[in-house]
């Protein structure tokens, strides 16, 4: 009876954590921000993949795909950690996230601007 008390405080001390990767039809596979849970990290992954499924969009960051561009989700790893590393983690995983997304969005900003200078140097050919 210890023994199960034992396994039953060390799993309220725990949190269970599910990577999970996204291959497109086209396009290098990427992994989603790991799911967390204490108890059913499973459920979790599947009730929000139906969600995205029934939207008919996967949304990743500020990126919309389509989901006739997913070929398939699979779950790659869970693994179960403490809460503090758990945390620790998290921060780890959405820093590399948002770095991500900031550097997605230069690229994007830089591509905006080389077109708009090509777009303003037409104009005054034509108007001259």
């Amino acid at each position: 009876m210890a023994d199960t008390d034992e396994k039953k405080g060390r799993s309220d001390d725990t949190v269970l954590v599910a990577h999970v990767t996204v291959h497109l039809a086209e396009g290098e596979p990427f992994e989603l921000l790991p799911f967390e849970d204490e108890q059913d990290v499973k459920s979790k992954v599947s009730d929000l993949l139906g969600d995205w499924a029934k939207s008919g969009f996967l949304i990743r960051g500020s990126e919309i795909i389509p989901w006739n561009q997913v070929q398939r989700i699979e779950a790659t790893n869970v693994e179960e950690l403490s809460r503090d590393e758990s945390e620790l983690r998290r921060k780890e995983w959405e820093a590399r996230e948002t770095a991500r997304m900031q550097q997605s969005f230069w690229k994007t900003k830089k591509g905006r601007e080389k077109k708009e200078e090509g777009d303003d140097k037409s104009e005054p050919r034509a108007a001259a």
